[in-house]
Protein backbone atom coordinates (compact mmCIF):
# COMPACT_ATOMS: atom_id res chain seq x y z
CA UNK A 1 0.00 0.00 0.00
CA UNK A 2 1.26 3.39 -1.05
CA UNK A 3 1.02 6.34 1.36
CA UNK A 4 0.57 9.83 -0.09
CA UNK A 5 2.29 12.72 1.67
CA UNK A 6 0.35 15.87 2.38
CA UNK A 7 1.51 18.80 0.24
CA UNK A 8 1.53 20.12 -3.27
CA UNK A 9 3.49 18.84 -6.19
CA UNK A 10 5.78 21.11 -8.16
CA UNK A 11 3.34 21.15 -11.09
CA UNK A 12 0.45 22.23 -8.84
CA UNK A 13 2.54 25.08 -7.37
CA UNK A 14 3.58 26.25 -10.84
CA UNK A 15 -0.05 26.26 -12.00
CA UNK A 16 -1.11 28.35 -9.00
CA UNK A 17 1.78 30.80 -9.53
CA UNK A 18 0.94 31.19 -13.22
CA UNK A 19 -2.73 31.91 -12.38
CA UNK A 20 -1.65 34.55 -9.83
CA UNK A 21 0.71 36.12 -12.38
CA UNK A 22 -2.07 36.22 -14.97
CA UNK A 23 -4.46 37.88 -12.53
CA UNK A 24 -1.81 40.47 -11.60
CA UNK A 25 -1.28 41.21 -15.29
CA UNK A 26 -4.99 41.88 -15.66
CA UNK A 27 -5.35 43.96 -12.47
CA UNK A 28 -2.26 46.20 -12.68
CA UNK A 29 -3.47 48.42 -15.56
CA UNK A 30 -6.83 48.82 -13.84
CA UNK A 31 -5.12 49.83 -10.59
CA UNK A 32 -2.97 52.37 -12.48
CA UNK A 33 -6.08 53.90 -14.05
CA UNK A 34 -7.77 54.09 -10.65
CA UNK A 35 -4.71 55.83 -9.19
CA UNK A 36 -4.64 58.39 -12.05
CA UNK A 37 -8.35 59.03 -11.56
CA UNK A 38 -7.84 59.55 -7.82
CA UNK A 39 -4.98 62.00 -8.50
CA UNK A 40 -7.16 63.93 -10.93
CA UNK A 41 -9.98 64.13 -8.38
CA UNK A 42 -7.57 65.38 -5.70
CA UNK A 43 -6.23 68.00 -8.11
CA UNK A 44 -9.77 69.18 -8.90
CA UNK A 45 -10.48 69.52 -5.18
CA UNK A 46 -7.30 71.57 -4.68
CA UNK A 47 -8.15 73.87 -7.57
CA UNK A 48 -11.70 74.29 -6.29
CA UNK A 49 -10.30 75.33 -2.90
CA UNK A 50 -7.97 77.76 -4.68
CA UNK A 51 -10.98 79.18 -6.57
CA UNK A 52 -12.63 79.94 -3.23
CA UNK A 53 -9.37 81.47 -1.98
CA UNK A 54 -9.07 83.69 -5.05
CA UNK A 55 -12.69 84.78 -4.66
CA UNK A 56 -12.04 85.82 -1.03
CA UNK A 57 -8.83 87.61 -2.10
CA UNK A 58 -10.71 89.48 -4.84
CA UNK A 59 -13.47 90.47 -2.42
CA UNK A 60 -10.86 91.97 -0.08
CA UNK A 61 -8.92 93.73 -2.88
CA UNK A 62 -11.54 95.46 -5.05
CA UNK A 63 -11.60 92.61 -7.64
CA UNK A 64 -7.95 93.22 -8.54
CA UNK A 65 -5.83 90.14 -9.17
CA UNK A 66 -2.59 89.79 -7.19
CA UNK A 67 0.81 90.41 -8.72
CA UNK A 68 2.44 87.02 -8.31
CA UNK A 69 5.66 85.82 -9.85
CA UNK A 70 5.80 82.48 -11.45
CA UNK A 71 8.26 79.70 -10.92
CA UNK A 72 10.99 79.00 -10.52
CA UNK A 73 11.16 80.61 -7.10
CA UNK A 74 14.92 80.82 -7.03
CA UNK A 75 15.54 82.61 -10.34
CA UNK A 76 12.83 85.29 -10.41
CA UNK A 77 13.55 88.67 -8.87
CA UNK A 78 10.09 90.16 -8.33
CA UNK A 79 9.46 93.82 -7.73
CA UNK A 80 8.49 95.12 -4.30
CA UNK A 81 4.79 94.43 -4.96
CA UNK A 82 5.36 90.92 -6.29
CA UNK A 83 5.06 87.81 -4.13
CA UNK A 84 4.76 84.07 -4.62
CA UNK A 85 1.36 82.34 -4.75
CA UNK A 86 1.26 80.90 -1.22
CA UNK A 87 2.25 84.06 0.68
CA UNK A 88 -0.35 85.99 -1.29
CA UNK A 89 -3.21 83.55 -0.57
CA UNK A 90 -1.93 82.28 2.80
CA UNK A 91 -4.71 84.02 4.71
CA UNK A 92 -7.32 82.09 2.69
CA UNK A 93 -5.68 78.64 2.48
CA UNK A 94 -5.52 75.77 4.96
CA UNK A 95 -1.77 75.38 4.38
CA UNK A 96 0.90 75.15 1.69
CA UNK A 97 -0.29 71.63 0.75
CA UNK A 98 -3.30 73.28 -0.92
CA UNK A 99 -0.91 74.18 -3.75
CA UNK A 100 0.23 70.58 -4.31
CA UNK A 101 -1.24 68.46 -7.07
CA UNK A 102 -1.30 64.81 -5.92
CA UNK A 103 0.18 63.73 -9.26
CA UNK A 104 2.99 66.33 -9.18
CA UNK A 105 6.28 64.85 -10.34
CA UNK A 106 9.38 66.66 -11.58
CA UNK A 107 11.08 63.77 -13.44
CA UNK A 108 14.19 65.70 -14.44
CA UNK A 109 15.07 66.32 -10.79
CA UNK A 110 13.48 63.25 -9.22
CA UNK A 111 11.30 65.40 -6.94
CA UNK A 112 8.17 67.54 -7.39
CA UNK A 113 7.41 71.10 -8.48
CA UNK A 114 5.65 71.67 -5.17
CA UNK A 115 8.67 70.56 -3.15
CA UNK A 116 11.12 72.57 -5.26
CA UNK A 117 9.05 75.65 -5.99
CA UNK A 118 6.19 75.80 -3.49
CA UNK A 119 3.39 75.20 -6.02
CA UNK A 120 2.28 72.61 -8.56
CA UNK A 121 0.23 75.24 -10.36
CA UNK A 122 1.16 78.03 -12.77
CA UNK A 123 -0.49 81.41 -12.21
CA UNK A 124 -1.62 83.54 -15.15
CA UNK A 125 0.80 86.43 -14.53
CA UNK A 126 -0.82 88.54 -17.24
CA UNK A 127 -3.70 89.15 -14.82
CA UNK A 128 -1.49 90.60 -12.08
CA UNK A 129 -2.66 94.01 -10.89
CA UNK A 130 -5.73 94.01 -13.16
CA UNK A 131 -9.38 93.16 -12.86
CA UNK A 132 -10.19 89.94 -14.72
CA UNK A 133 -12.82 91.61 -16.88
CA UNK A 134 -10.26 94.26 -17.96
CA UNK A 135 -7.76 91.71 -19.29
CA UNK A 136 -7.16 91.47 -23.03
CA UNK A 137 -8.16 87.83 -23.03
CA UNK A 138 -11.49 88.51 -21.28
CA UNK A 139 -12.31 91.32 -23.70
CA UNK A 140 -11.62 89.07 -26.66
CA UNK A 141 -13.09 85.73 -25.52
CA UNK A 142 -15.18 86.51 -22.43
CA UNK A 143 -14.47 86.33 -18.71
CA UNK A 144 -15.33 82.63 -18.49
CA UNK A 145 -12.45 81.83 -20.87
CA UNK A 146 -9.74 83.34 -18.65
CA UNK A 147 -7.68 80.78 -16.75
CA UNK A 148 -6.20 81.65 -13.36
CA UNK A 149 -4.14 78.53 -12.64
CA UNK A 150 -3.18 75.29 -14.35
CA UNK A 151 -0.80 72.41 -13.69
CA UNK A 152 2.82 73.26 -14.38
CA UNK A 153 3.29 70.06 -16.33
CA UNK A 154 1.00 67.41 -17.80
CA UNK A 155 0.71 65.51 -14.52
CA UNK A 156 -2.53 63.79 -15.55
CA UNK A 157 -1.59 62.38 -18.92
CA UNK A 158 1.15 61.05 -21.13
CA UNK A 159 3.04 62.48 -24.07
CA UNK A 160 2.21 61.78 -27.69
CA UNK A 161 4.74 60.77 -30.36
CA UNK A 162 5.82 64.42 -30.89
CA UNK A 163 6.63 64.84 -27.20
CA UNK A 164 3.60 67.05 -26.43
CA UNK A 165 1.24 66.24 -23.57
CA UNK A 166 -2.05 64.72 -24.67
CA UNK A 167 -5.37 66.51 -24.16
CA UNK A 168 -6.59 66.20 -20.59
CA UNK A 169 -3.08 66.18 -19.13
CA UNK A 170 -3.46 69.59 -17.46
CA UNK A 171 -6.11 70.72 -14.97
CA UNK A 172 -7.28 74.34 -15.31
CA UNK A 173 -8.99 76.77 -12.92
CA UNK A 174 -11.00 79.37 -14.83
CA UNK A 175 -12.11 82.82 -13.66
CA UNK A 176 -15.71 81.64 -13.29
CA UNK A 177 -14.41 78.93 -10.85
CA UNK A 178 -14.82 76.06 -13.32
CA UNK A 179 -12.18 73.39 -12.89
CA UNK A 180 -11.62 71.38 -16.08
CA UNK A 181 -9.01 69.13 -17.65
CA UNK A 182 -8.82 71.13 -20.87
CA UNK A 183 -8.62 74.67 -22.14
CA UNK A 184 -12.04 75.98 -23.05
CA UNK A 185 -11.05 77.91 -26.13
CA UNK A 186 -9.26 75.05 -27.93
Amino acid sequence: MRVRKNGFTLVELLVVLSIIAMLMGILMPALGAARRSAYKTGCKQNLHGLAVSFRMYLDDNHNTMPIIWNMPYSTVKGDANSVALYPCLKKYLSGPEALKCPADKYPEKGTSYWKEEGSSYEYNTRLGGHKIEDSWFAKRFGTSEVWLLHDYAGFHGSKNSRGDYKAGSYMYLFADTLVADRERNK
